[in-house]
């Protein structure tokens, strides 16, 4: 064989390594995993409007990423950051729904729902001011 018929396969041979070299490294690259969240939970499932409870989201991430909270609700406000907030409920009747995103710092997220009631309190329509509301 010829010299440059050598450093051609060689070339060859070289190049077709290191493709193969790249993809098995993109392959073995462990992709980022998202929070996993084993509960949501309140600390009244029932409130009166206006009323409080403390909600709290219980989440890891595999990887050992850090993990931001972002709740949302269909009405009503938050009080706090974090995996643990206050709902103040609206000044209304109904089921209220919670969300809470858990998402890690590279972007991968997980989501959890609840539902809280606002429910009619009797001592309020009998006039009774000082009745502790939940």
């Amino acid at each position: 064989m010829k010299p440059h018929l050598y450093k051609l396969k060689f070339v060859i041979m070289l190049t077709i390594l290191i493709i193969i070299t790249s993809f098995v490294s993109a392959c073995t690259v462990s992709m980022n995993q998202s929070p996993k969240i084993s509960s949501l939970e309140a600390s009244h499932m029932y409130v009166y409007p206006m009323g409080k409870t403390e909600l709290q989201c219980i989440a890891v991430d595999p990887d050992g990423d850090n993990i931001n909270f972002k709740w949302s609700c269909t009405d009503g406000t938050f009080i706090g950051t974090g995996p643990i907030v206050t709902w103040k409920a609206p000044n209304a009747y109904g089921d209220f729904h919670i969300m809470v995103i858990a998402e890690d710092s590279k972007g991968s997220s997980s989501q959890a729902n609840l539902t809280i009631g606002v429910v009619f309190n009797e001592n309020q329509n009998q006039g009774c001011k000082s009745c502790p509301r939940r």
